[in-house]
């Protein structure tokens, strides 16, 4: 049996959907059932389970042989991985695959790639066959965070200095979770997923003036400048702040570079940037408002 943890978040609902899409049938851990009840369906079993909480990952993880482990990021994110590592290996699981962040190091001076790096070296102690998944930065924040900058101000805001990124789209990286949940995978390995391609901040607004049909600038600006920005997108303070410090290291040339990772496990070619803004365009267009009679 395979269980999907974050289901209801940005990368977990990609890989239920992918593992339905393929005719699987799966458990989904969920805190509350009630709110997750639109993911119910005849391939999709909803149990209830909290990173916090390790009676409920006992039960959760009862009978599950291949495991997909995607916690909060917070404070305390090594503490809630490692509850559930420690519940796998009780359980018996047979395989776990962890979601990490490209970078990830108990001593990197990003925090949130300490807390990813901490529970990265805990997996490898424990004992449990495993592969952890460490992806590059989303493209999908752009239709999140960025969006409403391009669209009402025509500019993209990023810390980035003259340094590429090779910016992943999270339906790739689903994508290889799902095969990953459903072989036997790669065990006690670490995959480092990109894009195919290391775009510049001005590279992307390139792209997106030849998409969008308009002139839309990049601004590069100071690290606590971004983080900022990232607290008026709504994003709590504390994951504003490590994020500003991962993009701090990603001006650095962090992202800098492309992996042919993607294709190897998949054998599929990864998204262009182009082809995310393709079907994202509704998003980044300002839309017109409405003529009242």
């Amino acid at each position: 049996m395979i269980l999907v943890t974050g289901a209801t978040g940005r990368t977990g609902r990609r890989v239920a959907r992918r593992l339905s899409k393929w005719g699987y049938t799966f458990t989904a851990m969920v805190r509350d059932p009630e709110k997750a009840a639109g993911l119910k369906s005849k391939s999709i079993d909803l149990v209830q389970g909290d990173f916090g909480k390790t009676d409920s990952l006992k039960s959760a993880l009862e009978g599950v042989e291949h495991a997909f482990m995607l916690s909060p990021d917070c404070g305390n994110q090594f503490e809630l991985e490692k509850n559930f590592i420690d519940a796998a290996r009780e359980a018996g699981v047979k395989y776990l695959v962890k979601y990490s962040v490209i970078g990830a190091s108990p001593d990197s001076p990003s925090r949130l790639l300490r807390w990813h790096g901490e529970a990265e070296e805990y997996l490898r102690a424990s004992g449990l066959r495993h592969t952890i998944v460490r992806p590059s930065v989303f493209m999908q924040n752009f239709s999140t965070h960025y969006a409403q900058s391009i669209r009402e101000n025509r500019e993209i805001r990023l810390p980035f200095g003259e340094a590429g990124c090779a910016w992943v789209d999270v339906r790739d990286a689903a994508r290889l979770i799902a095969k990953l949940l459903t072989e036997n995978g790669n065990s006690d390995g670490v995959l480092t997923v990109t894009g195919p391609e290391a775009l510049t901040g001005n590279d992307v607004a390139e792209i997106f003036s030849d998409k969008l049909g308009k002139k839309i600038e990049y601004v590069d600006v100071k690290p606590k400048e971004f983080r900022k920005d990232l607290v008026s997108y709504g994003m709590p303070e504390q994951v504003a702040e490590a994020v500003s410090e991962l993009y701090k290291l990603i001006g650095e040339g962090l992202c800098d570079f492309v992996t042919d990772t993607f294709y190897e496990v998949t054998e599929k070619q990864s998204r262009t940037f182009e082809e995310f803004v393709d079907d994202n365009l509704s998003v980044f267009l300002k839309k017109k408002k409405k003529k009242h009679a």
